[in-house]
């Protein structure tokens, strides 16, 4: 497993605290990267159905159905694709869970991909604006709802979106992209006024 209390945020240069674009009123978009969390990517053959089950009882709960996610105690995973899932999780939750979903589910291919993400959550009244201004999904809150994911382009980048709320969506960059996407996304954010969060 990645050691994350080593590893290096790739937003380490250009990643400042503090409001930016419009400074009138309440921010319209506050920006917070989300360190030290573990990604496990996991997939099995469309025609395996013993995989899911195993690791299911790994997990601690059902995998999601396409364009879902199931969480608990935790633990989030986010529905990829078919036979594909992302689990999402932190802390003691962490512990020896790849190992174990590896164990459990041989047929399977279990990877931590940790390292290879930047993870950056968009809150507050204009975040889904700020996402619509690059994206070609109707990310309206009466369609992409708490508890969807997708994965989609936004602006000229691959991203994986996780609406947490109403008002809160997470996304997910490849970490090479990550400076890029950086960049696009507080520019993209300074008409509604934003906010940079101390990183969690």
């Amino acid at each position: 497993m990645v050691d994350l209390t080593q590893s290096r945020s790739a937003l380490e240069r250009v990643y400042t605290p503090g409001r930016f674009g419009v400074s009138s009123g309440q921010p319209g978009v506050m920006i917070s990267e989300r360190r030290h969390l573990t990604l496990i990517h996991i997939e099995h053959r469309d025609d395996d159905a013993e995989s899911p089950l195993m690791i299911a009882t790994a997990v601690g709960f059902p995998l999601p159905r396409a364009g879902q996610i199931a969480e608990k105690d935790g633990r989030r995973v986010l529905w990829l694709g078919p036979s594909r899932s992302l689990i999402i999780t932190s802390g003691s939750s962490a512990d020896g869970l790849s190992d174990a979903i590896a164990s459990s589910a041989t047929n399977a291919a279990v990877n931590d991909i940790s390292s290879s993400r930047i993870v950056l959550r968009l809150s507050g009244p204009n975040a889904r604006d700020v996402l619509a201004s690059g994206c070609p999904l109707d990310l309206h809150e009466s369609v992409f709802k708490a508890g969807m994911t997708a994965t989609t382009n936004v602006d000229h980048y691959t991203a994986l979106l996780d609406c947490i709320d109403t008002n809160t969506i997470d996304v997910y960059v490849a970490r090479g992209y990550g400076v890029s996407f950086w960049q696009w996304l507080i520019e993209a954010a300074e008409e509604f006024g934003g906010k940079v969060l101390a990183s969690s």
